[in-house]
């Protein structure tokens, strides 16, 4: 039978493993090999925890194997640290009296004759307790001051600093381990550390290194890496800065920026770190990154960036707060001032937060940060106020757009720019939406993401969607009521909505509200009024679906008449639309008629509520004249001549067809819209004749008289017939001044006075119409090519300006910077730099491009070409109409042509700049008489 082969090192013989050569011969000669090694790792060990707290010792060297088995010089004195480990029992005198006799003679001897320096003491670290009898001679009077025992649980040591000596080999590594921990900057694993450190010790026990470890190498030896490992995000190579591009530093040490994620917070730090004067260090807080994980970080950053050799050698040691603590004082000895950007702070506790800012007493910090329930703590900690990044412009959000091969126009550009509520990671994705999917249409792109009807989810909704997910139903209840609102509230106003879908604890829905702009999703105002964020609308519109359909009309309801009577643009257009959607389409119509409706912003919704009624057969028949009339206008205004022709048509019919209130005002008003109807086709014929009748029928002197000939004035003008037209419209002016009980010299006086009248005035509409009589006039000397209407309009601006005829405003305020431009260029900027804050202040986008094409002209008379090729550039971006095109153009070519003779004037000399001899201004093609 086959004789049976010894297992190979490492396998199993029925599930025991069996080593090579089976058990040791000499079971003694094993224990003695074990306990010898044992005794020499726990001595290993118990020199890596003296080196990994050598330095917070003071220490200067440790000598391993010399006269002692661990010898510790300081500077005053030097520890000869005797190590004896036990397996079982006591520690007893014979183990340390060969120690004690070399200690008390020839080591003092050494001292005492100065061969050696400082005061010696010998320490005893054993693991084992000692046995009474050594216990009573260390307790006797005569026991040397100097010679002392350390063990598990011994007297309080005076070195606090030295290792506490543990029971056993395994509890020796584990208390190494731990210790490793606290080393800053080190590239190892702790245990890693410590084994290499214990591999040193044991080689340099063989005589190497001199048997000596220095504090000064201990860096090195731990391999503590201190090397910038978070360098500052570079800006993109296409930065499109913030609406207004602060400086990274603000007027505190401690700044708190928040935005959503995409708010573009930490390009906008980039770019501006590029200007700021201080070195930054930047540090990113990961994602359950403990406070200190993140001191430890910014200690390392800090150090690698700006301690330099040999100070950046000699590195701090102990708890990451303290280790922070140390390098900022180190700053402090250079007089190094630094700036600190943490990104995602929000990922850290408050009182996190406070010891980062408490340990950098001199550094500016920035804080970026998402919008978290703790922040208005912090805000109260720290004395500061959270700052917003006011995300990216109008014009910014086009050059996203074009960037994707999307020209927007600038409404949709603006419509964009709210839906996303600038935040660029928003509008960037909406851009490539539309390119990718909506064939470059962004109103396409509005529509359905206003509807949720897109199907690719984009980051907005993804961000806002774990948001609302936090939030109590209470809370979320009160969005979609904001997000219904589309304006700021009073917190009445909104108890008031509240109710109306069962929310009526005031205090429970005061707390609800604090839960949303604890994330960030409110805006509160200075006036006390509250908004949702415009991001988070669209996600929060879908909460309203979810309200029964009686509580949704209730609430539209409360709304239409908490916003009635009131006339900042904002409320006024939300009112107009909730009274289409509630069906008070009377009011709505009503409002249509009154002078100043179309001179300002209006809800595009509108249209459609007002087609619906005018095309509605079972509709009351005066209601859908009106509807008609208001119709005809904006066909008007976009140069419609069939749907101008078509809502002549219908008013016609239904006028025929009579109505009991039907009287003077309908008969004026189809007439007027014939008039147009008719100079537009340039039918002069059919226009006198409407004229003639219209006359006959019309009581004079009356407001239906004056209407009537200013209207057929414009016509006039329409048709080309401008000397008449010019001459009839200031036969009308006339007639106006004196039903106004007007004279010239009170339309010179200050607007204030001006003003007063118009509003004490029992026709204050009249002074509008008379204004429209003036900015006729001016027309006429422009297309007449006559420079000379500064007076008129002069005039006409201010009684526009008294009236609230915005747009009209506008257009007049045009007249005059065309006036001042060569006079007083200057002037005529401010102008116009005055009228582009009304239009987006009274949501006028419409009339935007006109006055920045304008203001770019004004801007190369000033001398700025630069800055007026670069307005035209910007406005290459949008998608124009034909008439926004031909004057960009046009204005494109004066601007060269002043840049040329510029050039020309500098050289002949400055007598011959800015003279009459300069190019004629560009005609503004799409201006059309007020209708």
């Amino acid at each position: 039978m086959e004789r049976e082969r010894p297992a190979a090192e490492g396998t199993e013989r029925d599930g025991v493993e069996v080593l090579i050569g089976g058990s040791p011969l000499d079971a003694a000669q094993q224990l003695r090999i074990r306990a010898t090694h044992r005794g020499f790792t726990y001595q290993h060990l118990y020199a890596v925890g003296c080196l990994l707290r050598l330095r917070e010792a003071g220490a200067q060297t440790l000598l391993v194997e010399r006269d002692e088995d661990l010898e510790i010089m300081l500077p005053d004195r030097r520890l000869y640290l005797q190590v004896k480990t036990r397996q079982s029992g006591v520690l007893v005198w014979s183990d340390i009296r060969e120690a004690v006799a070399l200690f008390e003679t020839a080591i003092r001897a050494e001292h005492e004759e100065g061969r050696r320096s400082g005061t010696p003491v010998l320490v005893v670290v054993s693991n084992a307790q000692p046995g009474p009898d050594l216990l009573a001679r260390v307790r006797a009077p005569d026991w040397s001051a100097q010679v002392r025992l350390l063990w598990p649980t011994g007297p309080a040591e005076q070195d606090t600093w030295l290792p506490p000596p543990a029971q056993d080999l395994e509890s020796m590594l584990r208390w190494c381990t731990a210790e490793a921990e606290r080393v800053p900057f080190r590239s190892l694993k702790s245990q890693t550390l410590v084994e290499k450190l214990a591999a040193r010790v044991q080689y340099a026990c063989t005589g190497a290194r001199g048997q000596a470890f220095a504090a000064t190498d201990l860096p090195e030896l731990c391999e503590q890496f201190v090397e910038e490992l978070q360098a500052f995000p570079e800006a993109p190579d296409t930065y499109w800065p913030q609406q207004s591009d602060d400086e990274l530093l603000g007027e505190q040490r401690v700044r708190l920026v928040v935005g959503y994620s995409g708010a573009g917070k930490t390009t906008w730090a980039a770019h501006a770190a590029g200007r700021c004067p201080l070195p930054i260090t930047y540090c990113d807080v990961a994602d359950g990154m403990s406070t200190e994980a993140v001191a430890e970080s910014l200690a390392r950053e800090l150090a690698a960036r700006h301690l330099s050799s040999p100070a950046g050698r000699e590195l701090p040691h102990g708890p990451s707060a303290e280790v922070l603590r140390a390098v900022h004082l180190r700053l402090t000895q250079t007089s190094t001032i630094v700036a600190v950007v943490l990104d995602n702070a929000h990922r850290l506790p408050t009182n996190g937060i406070r010891m980062l800012v408490d340990a950098l007493p001199t550094v500016q910090l920035i804080l970026l940060a998402q919008p978290w329930p703790a922040q208005t703590v912090l805000e109260a900690h720290l004395g500061i106020t959270a700052q917003m990044l006011p995300g990216w412009t109008v014009d910014t959000t086009a050059a996203a757009f074009a960037a994707e091969g999307c020209r927007p126009d600038y409404p949709t550009a603006q419509r964009v720019r709210t839906l996303a509520g600038g935040l660029p990671l928003y509008i960037l994705q909406a851009a490539a939406l539309t390119g990718r999917e909506y064939g470059a249409d962004a109103a396409a792109f509005c529509d359905a993401f206003e509807e949720r009807t897109h199907l690719t989810s984009t980051a907005q909704e993804l961000i806002l969607e774990q948001a609302f997910e936090r939030l109590s139903e209470t809370a979320k209840a009160l969005a979609g009521l904001l997000a219904l609102a589309e304006v700021p509230l009073t917190r009445d106003e909104l108890q008031q909505t509240a109710a109306d879908v069962g929310l009526e604890r005031a205090p429970l829905n005061a707390r609800a509200l604090r839960e949303l702009a604890a994330h960030g999703l409110t805006q509160t105002f200075a006036d006390g009024h509250v908004k949702l964020h415009d991001a988070a609308r669209p996600l929060a519109a879908s909460i309203v679906e979810e309200f029964d359909a009686d509580a949704a009309n209730r609430v539209q309801r409360t709304l239409c008449r908490l916003l009635d009577g009131h006339r900042s643009p904002d409320r006024l257009t939300r009112w107009m639309r909730l009274l289409g959607a509630t069906g008070q389409i009377d009011d709505l119509i009503s409002l249509t008629e009154q002078e100043g409706f179309f001179e300002r912003g209006y809800p595009r919704e509108l249209r459609a509520v007002l087609a619906d009624t005018a095309h509605a057969p079972d509709a009351d028949t005066a209601l859908r004249f009106d509807a008609h009339n208001a119709l005809f206008v904006w066909a008007h205004r976009d140069g419609d001549l069939d749907a101008v022709a078509q809502h002549v048509q219908a008013m016609e019919t239904l006028h025929r067809a009579g109505h009991p209130d039907f009287g003077h005002r309908e008969r004026m008003l189809l007439a007027i819209r014939m008039f147009r109807l008719y100079g537009e086709s340039g039918d002069l014929k059919q226009l006198k004749r409407a004229y003639v009748e219209a006359r006959a029928e019309t009581p004079a002197p009356s407001r239906y008289d004056r209407g009537l000939r200013y209207e057929y004035a414009a016509a006039l003008w329409t048709a080309g017939q401008y000397e008449e037209a010019g001459l009839l419209a200031m036969e009308v002016a006339v007639a106006y001044m004196d039903h106004l009980g007007l004279e010239d010299d009170d339309l010179l006086a200050p607007t204030s006075e001006l003003h007063a009248k118009c509003v004490n005035s029992d026709t204050p509409d009249d002074f509008k119409r008379l204004a429209d009589c003036f900015g006729l006039a001016v027309l006429v000397y422009r297309k007449l090519n006559r420079m000379d209407f500064g007076p008129w309009a002069v005039r006409a601006h201010k009684l526009y300006a008294v009236s609230g005829a915005v747009r009209s405003a506008i257009d007049s305020a045009q007249d005059l910077a065309d006036v001042l431009r060569f006079a007083d260029p200057g002037e005529a900027l401010k102008i116009l730099d005055k009228m582009l804050l009304a239009a987006q202040h009274d949501d006028l986008p419409d009339l935007i491009i006109g006055l920045r094409s304008q203001r770019a002209e004004i801007l190369a008379l000033t001398g700025d070409i630069a800055g007026a090729r670069a307005e035209i550039g910007i406005l290459s971006q949008y998608e124009l109409t034909f008439d926004q095109a031909m004057d960009k153009r046009l204005q494109s070519q004066l601007i060269e042509e002043i840049a040329n003779k510029g050039v020309h004037s500098q050289e002949s000399g400055p007598d011959e700049r800015h003279t009459e001899s300069h190019v004629n201004p560009a005609p503004r093609c799409s201006r059309r008489p007020s209708v």
